[in-house]
């Protein structure tokens, strides 16, 4: 009796077993990213001008990730793209000059997915939440930003760390093609700082941007 019953555990722990080297799904994507930024900062400290801010224009980019599909409803992800370069424009006291700097962006995202059953034939949803890190490796003043500064200016952006979450919609063509359609939200907030050599010596600004971006992708998925 001893005997019948460990077999039936060993098979039954065989049987889960396989299920689960079955699950296991590697998947790879290409295709093209919306950043719409929607960012808002807090006035400049020391600027010579009253009530001067900054906003953040959207960009397009190429993003490309991995996923591994190691459960049937579930997955981990890292979502990546090519590094884009954003225009940063004066607002309020700020505005006429308007593009004042250019900021790139890196920002790897690692998501936890959970995957529902299928919608409609071939239709797959699923939901994600995950952390955000994004480093800004590079910046330039404008001309026009040089301007008002009041001299040549050098300027940084604080690493970010955040809650990230994202929806989507996979379309599986067969067991190896997919079209994946995601929309993804962060939170992206940095320090940035300004040194600006003026006639009266240098001058140091800073203010707070929180970026708050929407990110709306459609790529090609490979699963393996």
């Amino acid at each position: 009796m001893n005997h019948k019953i460990s077999s039936g555990l060993l098979g039954a722990l065989l049987m889960g077993l396989a299920g689960a080297c079955a699950a296991q799904i590697h998947t790879v994507y290409l295709g093209g990213a919306h950043i719409d930024v929607r960012a808002v900062s807090t006035p400049l400290t020391n600027a010579s001008l009253p009530d001067a801010r900054l906003s953040v224009g959207d960009q397009d980019t190429l993003g490309f990730g991995y996923t591994y599909r190691f459960a049937p409803s579930w997955s981990a992800e890292l979502a990546l793209g090519l590094p884009p370069t954003h225009k940063v424009y004066g607002e309020g006291s700020l505005k006429p000059f308007g593009q004042i700097s250019a900021v790139q962006q890196l920002p790897p995202t690692v998501f936890l997915n959970y995957h529902f059953g299928e919608l409609l034939p071939k239709l797959h949803p699923f939901v994600g939440l995950g952390i955000n890190y994004t480093r800004f490796p590079k910046t330039r003043s404008t001309v026009a930003g040089d301007l008002a500064s009041g001299g040549a200016t050098d300027i940084k952006l604080a690493d970010s760390w955040g809650a990230a979450g994202h929806v989507g919609l996979t379309v599986q063509f067969d067991k190896n093609w997919s079209l994946v359609s995601t929309v993804a939200m962060a939170k992206v907030k940095s320090e940035v700082t300004a040194v600006s050599q003026t006639r009266e010596g240098v001058v140091t600004r800073n203010t707070t941007v929180d970026f708050r971006p929407i990110v709306t992708t459609l790529s090609l998925g490979y699963s393996f």
